[in-house]
């Protein structure tokens, strides 16, 4: 009697491996985050955004050159604006004060173009929707140029402006 009902257990046990599928699927599922990062680029490489900058001998006649970057995987579009302080003489009583002439941007596809004023001290550099697909940096040469009259007017001492930029999106 053990050995019919060892017999019939193990019948029992192969008919329901072979009802058994033979091939499962799992759906795999995840999604990609979308990445904005933007800041400065130095000696021309794409590969590092810094969120500070600092350039010497702004005011250069030919204005203070520095190239601005956003990183984005995204395609909304963007507007990006720039608060720039007047130069303010450091360690000063009573500082002067130097303006800014205009701010000039160039991307790799343009010949450049002055940027526009929106607000005082508060200028709109880019307006770009992203057009590839994936992750891509979109350069931009800014040149921030002092009025050359309050230059050659100005007392003597260190001078310094805050160039703050931003970026709102059209969502």
């Amino acid at each position: 009697m053990k050995r019919y009902l060892l017999i019939t257990i193990l019948l029992v046990a192969i008919l329901t491996l072979g009802a058994a599928p033979n091939q499962v699927t799992i759906k795999l599922t995840t999604s990609v985050p979308e990445v904005l990062i933007h800041g400065f680029l130095k000696d021309g490489s794409t590969a590092e955004i810094f969120a500070e900058e600092t350039v010497e001998d702004a005011f250069n006649p030919n204005g203070a050159k520095f190239t601005y970057a956003v990183k984005t995987n995204t395609s909304i579009p963007m507007t990006v604006y720039a608060t720039v302080t007047p130069f303010e003489q450091q360690q000063a009583i009573n500082p002067a004060h130097v303006n800014i002439q205009q701010i000039f941007v160039k991307d790799e596809s343009s010949d450049g173009y002055e940027a526009t004023p929106s607000a005082v001290n508060e200028y709109k550099l880019v307006h770009f929707q992203p057009d590839q697909g994936g992750m891509a940096v979109y350069a931009y040469t800014l040149t921030v140029v002092a009025n050359q009259e309050e230059v050659a007017n100005a007392p003597a001492g260190d001078y310094k402006s805050t160039v703050s930029i931003g970026i709102t999106t059209e969502n």
